[in-house]
């Protein structure tokens, strides 16, 4: 009688394991990309959720193009967001026109649903997210602040110079590094524009980390750690760990959830990565 218990329990305990695993089983994406005369557009989309989405759009980074972004964009949306990368300034070196972020963000939020009509995805957009990397998230920055109801809340990616932004009065969320790297001064770029949002904020501060590599010794992440590979000029000679882009997805979706739902709080801001990172939060300062 105990052996058929035991056994029992077993297959109990293996089917709840299964569905547990189900439940959490990612989104699959996939993505288009779209030229319009503003720019070039790189939509990656889920395709397994139907009704509103979230969207998460972000500007490229100095000497980057919309083919840069793909791991950290497919992590996004396999929580269900649209996931989108712009290049306002196509074929340019220096990506930090903000009257041309905002006419390229205008337009994808205008094209959206017919980009992706008949694609059994998003049918509509219930809130916009934008911001950028490195100079797209400067330029982002300025584009926000100066003009009401381009979005509803912000996230950029270690934007430089933050301090050449405006302040922004939306719910902002921001990574960056504790380290100088790629040329850009760590106060200079998040740290920066996390003290220049002046509503609910967060600030995911990468930590110092540093191992021997083909180019020496180099720090784990840093600048350029967004991107597929790194910066032209500025990289580790290493592949960005694949749990970075999962962390930095899993802090956008908290945020989304803190921000749209009203539960704002670092408690449930706050990720379980392998990304050695610090939180803060509203008046905690970096």
């Amino acid at each position: 009688m105990k052996l058929q218990f035991d056994f029992a329990r077993r297959i109990a305990l293996r089917t709840f394991a299964a569905l547990l695993t189900i439940a959490a089983a990612p989104v699959f994406a996939a993505s288009i990309d779209i030229s319009t005369s503003g720019g070039d557009v790189r939509v990656h989309y889920p395709e397994n959720v139907s009704g509103s989405c979230k969207a998460v759009v972000l500007g490229v980074g100095t000497g980057m193009s919309i083919k840069g972004y793909d791991s950290l964009l497919k992590a996004i949306s396999g929580y269900g967001h649209l996931a989108v990368v712009i290049d306002h300034e196509s074929g340019n070196l220096t990506k930090k026109d903000a009257n041309r972020y905002r006419n390229l963000a205008q337009e994808v939020k205008n094209n959206m649903s017919s980009w992706l009509a008949g694609r059994g995805t998003c049918t509509e957009v219930s809130n916009w997210i934008m911001g950028g990397h490195s100079a797209g998230g400067q330029a982002a920055q300025n584009a926000i602040a100066s003009t009401p109801g381009l979005a509803d809340a912000v996230f950029s990616i270690d934007p430089y110079d933050a301090t050449e932004t405006a302040h922004v009065s939306l719910p902002a969320m921001y990574w960056g590094f504790n380290l100088d790297s790629c040329f850009v001064g760590k106060e200079q770029a998040a740290a920066e524009a996390y003290r220049r949002s002046d509503s609910q904020r967060a600030f995911f501060r990468v930590e110092r980390k540093y191992s021997f590599g083909p180019c020496g010794y180099s720090p784990k992440y840093f600048h350029c750690s967004f991107c597929d590979n790194h910066c032209p000029a500025c990289t580790n000679c290493m592949k960005t760990p694949d749990h970075f882009f999962v962390d930095v997805a899993a802090s956008v979706d908290n945020f989304l959830k803190a921000v749209f739902s009203g539960n704002w709080s670092k408690s449930a801001l706050a990720i379980s990565g392998r990304t050695p990172v610090r939180l803060f939060v509203d008046a905690e300062m970096p």
